[in-house]
């Protein structure tokens, strides 16, 4: 497994279009899971 630093190291060496495509699904992703909260907490 790698560590947070090494996670951020990578994500760095990535491009600038390919940081921002990362960082679109991560965005994406975090609202789906908190939607999916949402809907098992109702």
């Amino acid at each position: 497994m790698m560590t947070f630093q090494e996670i951020i190291d990578s994500i760095e060496a990535l491009t600038v279009e390919d940081q921002e495509r990362l960082f679109e699904l991560i965005r994406k992703r975090r609202i789906e899971n908190r939607r999916s909260e949402m809907a098992a907490n109702v």
